[in-house]
């Protein structure tokens, strides 16, 4: 008996078959008309002229007619059917080709079904590959989960599909990971189906669908952290905890080690949680504390301990960033103007320093088209990095019918940038008023505010303002006695940096994967369940209130032609003192750094300044006197993103630089447009080729014509900007490609080029040894140490804890075997 998978095969043969046939009938048949059609036509011509001028031809011109007649019927009636006839084989081959299968469901029921398998290598080539059911890779068995939970967060939360990613926040909160069995019951408790849950559950990195260890470990992998030593942290936690690789989690599943994008601390680099518990400044030699913690060992350590600095330290994530101030530095702040009065950042505080005026002066007023002119005089542009013009974006949504909703973008996902963090930490209420201020301008009913996940703290605080200005009737109806009606919802996004996107952002607050799309339609247009959608920037809502009470002259005073007002910027790296900026636009990269920062540490040297994150570029210390605004950074081949700058020094190397920015674009490409996806794949592919000094000369010709294929082709701006790090660096720093081909790292960064080598500073305290995870150092007290190359994993823990500086780095390149000489041959003699 024929299955149906052989039956459909078969049928799109015989359309196949069918269809060519036909096609080369008609195509048979329209040359050979082609060639008779001329002759006939003229012989008709000929036989008229002949029975015009003689009676007797007439008989013979009739019956020319009526053969012609009838040939022409013939071949209208065949062509007539054979295009009938390939009709209906091209419509069978189409539905043999992608109708679904008869003997396969439609759709999964069950999020196992829907979840791809993998399908273990064998070495049998006789066993059958026609059930691949049967054939999954075993793994430990979930632990049973009481599905009851699951009932309770579906009637708090919701049942409906735009409602996904709170429900699955929820039911991670709840076991820590997201069981197989909670997300089959999810989608028999809702409208989700298995689809929809893998789709979104695998797009978004925090969510997890494997058992968590018992303790949770997350790195920090942002710019400042990886500059500061993150990967070799990161990697000597999993080698401390026999973490296999490509998984997350020990067999004994004690602790779980996740790496996370940014945690936006980037001033207590590198940081590291435990259960939640914040350390900062960890480095290798701290790990051992931190392996007890996971191990449940006693704390009380009979080995060594540091005693210039405390080991991995708690910090308080609470305690939010450092306000740098400058005495050189003159010009009012904006957005910063209220912290020193803000202490625990609540609403009535608030108040109390005029908050809410703006929004009563508007309101009382009543003309609405007055608050985005305001806007417009005082030129504020928008502060997540493209900068376009605020008032411009509002004009053209107030311009729309319909529901309207404000979004405000808080997925702050640059690596080395924590201003919005710090904005919706300190001061929650003032980017509230500003939504409250855009809404009103333009006409909408509904706002959100889309919140990182990694940032707690920002949604903790900005749910309890919302909380409180609804108890004032500061959200709801009726809003200061005028019939003005506006909400509030803060929504945590899952961890993709390309949710930062206003299109792909938008697509995951209606609960989808954060995947981007073609414009237009611009969200002004069509954006929030296809509603005009007003998508701001957290700083940008920020700088509204402050417009309102001061006027636009006040903001536009300030900044330089194009580039009005001030701007937050974060400093963080090889720099003295980080924190958060606010500076007037125009100021140079050194005032920021030398004046706002203080330099980087004695004995080094400033080298460049990576700024606008994964978007931006890396400017060296040459051009450090250029002035930060929108068209001179351009200029220079970056973009300010959302002001998050990174010192680098000499220790630092560029080309590992742009070798992380491409990793991490990389991995945060949503995979929808091939040159994203497949290009940056490629470039990072070359970038490692040159930290492993494996890398040939052409290939730097082939990095520049790749970045711009990328840049050209990609569709949002994570793809159209992800080259910009590498293009930069190897303008700038084309000398230190260079010294990578020869095999040499000049800043002693990449692991596979360089060397440990003690020198004959040591005096054989054995601190180095006790540190060493490897073992790469024997302890010979009192006496010179030596360094095993062959087990040394260059974690620089040696180096770090020598309190001699005894340890040094060095790269000596490739060797090169002299050439032979070429042989010269011998002059042939000649006998006469």
């Amino acid at each position: 008996m024929w299955q149906p998978s052989r039956l459909r095969t078969a049928m799109s043969i015989v359309a196949a078959v069918v269809l060519a046939s036909c096609v080369s009938l008609l195509v048979v048949d329209h040359v050979r008309w082609s060639m008779v059609y001329p002759t006939q036509r003229e012989a008709l011509e000929v036989a008229e002229d002949a029975a015009r001028q003689d009676a007797e031809s007439a008989e013979q011109f009739h019956q020319l007619i009526e053969t012609q007649t009838r040939q022409s019927l013939t071949f209208k009636r065949r062509e007539r059917w054979a295009s009938m006839l390939a009709l209906v084989a091209a419509g069978g081959l189409i539905w043999s080709l992608r109708g679904p299968s008869v003997d396969k469901p439609s759709l999964p029921s069950t999020l196992a079904e829907a979840m791809p398998r993998r399908v273990p290598p064998t070495s049998d080539p006789e066993s059958s590959t026609d059930d691949l059911s049967t054939l999954t890779v075993s793994e430990p068995s979930e632990p049973e989960v009481d599905l009851a939970a699951v009932r309770r967060i579906v009637e708090r939360v919701g049942r409906d599909a735009r409602q996904l990613i709170p429900l699955l926040h929820e039911i991670q909160h709840e076991y820590r990971y997201l069981p197989a069995a909670a997300l089959d019951e999810l989608c028999r408790l809702t409208d989700i189906t298995p689809t929809q849950v893998a789709s979104v559950s695998s797009f978004y990195t925090r969510f997890r669908t494997k058992p968590c260890g018992k303790h949770l470990v997350e790195v920090c992998r942002g710019t400042a952290c990886h500059v500061a030593g993150a990967d070799r942290v990161l990697e000597e936690l999993r080698r401390g905890l026999g973490i296999p690789a490509g998984t997350d989690t020990d067999a004994a599943r004690m602790a779980t080690v996740e790496d996370v994008g940014c945690m936006g601390c980037c001033t207590l680099a590198t940081a590291v949680k435990v259960d939640g518990q914040l350390f900062a400044h960890v480095r290798v030699e701290d790990l051992p504390e931190i392996l007890d913690e996971c191990r449940d060992k006693p704390k009380d350590r009979r080995g060594y301990k540091p005693s210039k600095k405390a080991a991995s330290r708690p910090a308080q994530e609470e305690s939010t960033a450092t306000l740098l101030t400058a005495p050189e530095m003159t010009g009012s702040n904006v957005v910063t103007q209220l912290w020193p009065h803000l202490t625990t950042g609540t609403l009535d505080e608030y108040e109390q320093q005029g908050g809410f005026a703006a929004l009563a002066k508007c309101l009382s007023a009543g003309e609405q088209q007055s608050v985005i002119d305001q806007i417009e005089r005082s030129g504020l542009r928008g502060r997540g990095g493209g900068g376009f013009p605020t008032a411009r974006k509002w004009r053209l949504v107030s311009e729309q019918v319909g529901d309207k909703f404000v979004v405000c973008n808080g997925d702050e996902g640059d690596p080395g940038a924590f201003m919005d963090r710090s904005i919706m930490e300190s001061a929650p209420a003032s980017v509230l008023e500003g939504m409250l201020l855009a809404a009103w301008a333009v006409g909408a009913s509904r706002g959100i505010v889309y919140v990182r996940n990694e940032y707690p703290l920002a949604v903790e605080r900005l749910r309890e303002t919302v909380g409180r200005m609804r108890e004032k009737g500061l959200l709801g109806d009726n809003i200061f006695g005028c019939k003005f009606a506006f909400d509030i919802d803060v929504i945590e996004g899952a961890g993709a940096f390309v949710c930062g996107e206003e299109t792909a952002l938008i697509e995951s607050v209606m609960g989808n994967r954060g995947t981007p799309h073609y414009r237009p339609p611009y969200p002004a247009v069509s954006g929030l369940w296809e509603r005009p959608t007003l998508v701001n920037n957290v700083e940008t809502l920020a700088c509204v209130p402050w417009i309102i009470r001061h006027g636009a002259d006040a903001f536009s005073s300030v900044g330089t032609a194009g580039s009005k007002g001030t701007k937050v910027f974060s400093l963080a790296g090889k720099i003295q003192q980080g924190g958060l900026v606010e500076a007037p636009m125009g100021t140079t990269i050194r005032e920021l750094v030398e004046q706002y920062g203080g330099g980087v540490a004695p004995g080094r040297t400033f080298k460049a300044v990576q700024i606008g994150g994964p978007s931006g570029g890396c400017i060296p210390a040459a051009l450090s006197d250029t002035p930060i605004d929108y068209e001179a950074l351009r200029e220079l081949g970056a973009i300010m993103g959302s002001g998050g700058l990174v010192v680098l020094d000499d220790t630092d190397c560029m080309v590992d630089v742009a070798r992380y920015f491409l990793e991490f674009t990389q991995q945060e490409s949503c995979g929808h447009c091939t040159f994203c996806r497949v290009g940056t794949r490629k470039l990072l592919d070359m970038l490692e080729r040159l930290c492993s000094g494996k890398a040939s000369r052409h290939e730097l010709d082939d990095i520049a014509w790749l970045a711009q294929s990328v840049t050209d082709g990609s569709l949002c701006g994570l793809g159209k900007t992800a080259p910009n790090p590498v293009v930069t660096t190897l303008k700038y720093f084309r000398d230190e490609y260079e010294a990578h081909l020869e095999g040499r790292c000049p800043a002693g960064r990449c692991k596979s080029l360089i060397q440990y080598k003690v020198t004959r500073d040591c005096v054989g305290c054995t601190l180095c040894a006790q540190h060493c995870p490897v073992a790469a150092i024997e302890a010979t007290p009192y006496r010179q140490h030596v360094i095993d190359t062959q087990l040394c994993t260059c974690c620089d823990a040696c180096r770090t804890t020598c309190p001699e500086h005894a340890i040094v780095t060095i790269s000596p390149g490739k060797s090169h075997k002299p050439k032979p000489e070429p042989k010269v041959p011998k002059p042939e003699i000649q006998v006469a």
